[in-house]
């Protein structure tokens, strides 16, 4: 079948959308809609299968937790470590004598 250029431009602008203008099609449509949209939400199994042993961005596990914790006394250690050789003249070593020779 050939079609001429006035029937090709006419199912050109037909939307299957606009197709009929019944509220109550569009409103079975959004809700249809919606339903498949939940259906493509993985649930808890789904998301611990798919990840390594349920690591999840977002969520906080005890690693996580651990860290945010220690994280003060990690940084005061780096700034202790990299201060050390300036704040090393001001301390009196003198009482300690010299290191032991063998």
């Amino acid at each position: 079948m050939v079609m001429s250029r006035v029937d090709i431009q006419r199912t050109a602008f037909i939307s299957p959308l606009h197709a009929s203008d019944d509220k109550d099609n569009t409103s079975a449509t959004k809700t249809s809609l919606e339903d498949k949209m939940a259906s493509w939400e993985a649930s808890e199994e789904e998301i611990k299968a798919a990840s390594l042993g349920g690591v999840v961005p977002g969520r906080a596990d005890a690693f996580d937790l651990g860290l945010y914790v220690l994280f003060v006394p990690m940084v005061a250690a780096l700034l202790g470590f990299f201060f050390f050789p300036m704040i090393i003249g001001n301390i009196d070593t003198s009482e300690f004598g010299p290191p032991p020779t063998i």
